[in-house]
């Protein structure tokens, strides 16, 4: 984990990940929001991965750019049906191969993608770059789990209490098939904020893992981030459906995000 990149995670999961990830995010809600907020204009997906979104958009008449640091996924990502009417571009998040100014209407970090850049510097470097890449009536749109809610791994294990006090919160079993096994372990250090973990794939020709990991922050957190990028709340959705956000109850959030007047 020590040599954890910002590409490591997309070639890790590229080929498994439309088997294992496709139903993370209300598609066909979050493509009429996203296509209903851009009216038109064109839309960049940073992390778009295998086109879980990206492609849906295209489809339905949106301009999308997709941006991933794996060439894995974007490889799987033009080789799909309509991976022609999408814009591919290769690069990491935080530092995004485009010029500001480049005038999106809508700028996508969907399902913790935000979260996989390793530290708050990357993270508000990203946010940044977004908020230089964004039409003047642009949104960046952000969508994150939340913690505090148990819905991330270990919440209600016992967990370090100190920074870098690593502890193994969880082993889970995550598939059983005739010739394949495939184990979810993570660790978590909810001082930093931060859970890595591996998925273990086991099969008759050997054992692959695939790590990833998160670093997680609050609502509050993430818009204090978003206006040292120069950057506003607009509102805040508990669903795509646009469902009102509960500080208490949401276990998700969808943030949307103008430049500051």
């Amino acid at each position: 984990m020590e040599e954890y990149h910002p590409r490591t995670y997309g070639e890790a999961f590229a080929d498994v990940y439309d088997e294992w990830y496709s139903g993370v995010t209300d598609t066909a809600a979050c493509v009429a929001a996203v296509a209903r907020l851009a009216g038109g204009g064109p839309v960049l997906e940073m992390g778009a991965g295998t086109g879980r979104l990206a492609l849906p958009l295209a489809a339905a008449g949106a301009d999308v750019w997709a941006l991933d640091a794996s060439q894995a996924m974007l490889t799987t990502l033009v080789a799909k049906p309509g991976g022609e009417r999408v814009r591919p571009l290769l690069g990491d998040m935080a530092r995004p191969p485009l010029r500001s100014g480049a005038g999106f209407s809508v700028v996508l970090c969907a399902f913790n993608s935000l979260f996989n850049l390793p530290d708050a510097a990357e993270q508000r470097l990203c946010l940044q770059a977004a908020a230089g890449l964004l039409a003047p009536a642009g949104r960046l749109i952000v969508e994150t789990s939340l913690p505090g809610t148990g819905h991330e791994p270990g919440e209600t294990e016992g967990i370090a209490t100190e920074p870098g006090e690593f502890q193994v919160d969880s082993v889970d079993v995550r598939a059983i098939e005739s010739d394949r096994v495939v184990l979810s372990a993570w660790q978590h250090d909810p001082v930093s904020q931060n859970i890595r973990g591996q998925m273990i794939d086991i099969t008759a020709a050997g054992i692959r893992l695939r790590p990833w990991q998160l670093h997680y922050r609050t609502a509050p957190q993430l818009d204090a981030a978003a206006r040292d990028a120069g950057l506003e709340l607009v509102e805040r959705w508990a669903d795509w459906q646009g469902g009102r956000f509960d500080p208490v109850l949401s276990t998700e959030q969808i943030a949307l995000y103008r430049r500051r007047r």
